[in-house]
């Protein structure tokens, strides 16, 4: 993994044609942030609940004490993977809009690192971008905004020192992942302000005594 100045530039392309596609959805521990779940329900035209229930599992982060979302595999593969690609592809999660990289938040400095695994051809194309060219490209500044917001709660996690009850990690697995559930306790009806809400209601949760 290769740290990214924003004036570095790198090669990469990924397109149907390449030996190597697809072979980056496969055997994938691939965690999902509340965006992400809405954005692939809605893709999907089914509610949140309907999509963790179907398409991921839970547990309990050892690292944060937070729910962490995972998207299940099916036969080893991502389930929307196909010959022809994803099958979800405008509504495609975070990890997979990145990649080759990967974004980390340390308080309020970002640094993008760049991952090169030997199945992956696309870093010998002639394509060659900035990091901040990709993630315009790859439509991925929504998402890194609204994960932003959410690792906001992570912070505020750690800052508390708290240990959460089993109430609290569902509560706030339903605030932050189950929109839908969220939304359908309160008078909120957009979803992205249902989203803000439930994050700002679980940073509140884990700040209190």
């Amino acid at each position: 993994m290769q740290e990214l100045e924003p004036v570095d530039r790198f090669n990469f392309a990924c397109y149907p044609g390449i030996k190597c596609f697809n072979e980056c959805c496969k055997n994938l521990n691939l965690a999902l942030t509340p965006y992400d779940v809405l954005r692939m329900a809605r893709g999907l035209k089914i509610t949140t609940t309907e999509f963790l229930e179907k398409y991921t599992s839970r547990h309990v982060g050892m690292a944060t004490g937070l729910p962490v979302v995972v998207l299940r595999m099916v036969d080893e593969r991502c389930p929307f993977v196909t010959e022809r690609g994803c099958s979800i592809y405008a509504h495609r999660p975070t990890p997979c809009r990145l990649y080759p990289l990967a974004r980390v938040r340390v308080g309020e400095e970002i640094q993008y690192y760049l991952l090169r695994e030997d199945f992956c051809l696309g870093h010998a194309e002639e394509r060659e971008w900035s990091p901040e060219k990709w993630v315009e490209d790859q439509g991925a500044m929504e998402y890194n905004s609204m994960n932003d917001l959410f690792f906001e709660l992570v912070s505020a996690k750690n800052r508390s020192g708290r240990t959460l009850s089993e109430s609290e990690i569902e509560e706030i697995y339903k605030a932050c992942f189950d929109v839908d559930r969220f939304k359908s306790e309160t008078e909120i009806e957009d979803d992205i302000e249902a989203l803000k809400e439930g994050i700002r209601y679980s940073i509140d949760l884990v700040l209190s005594l």
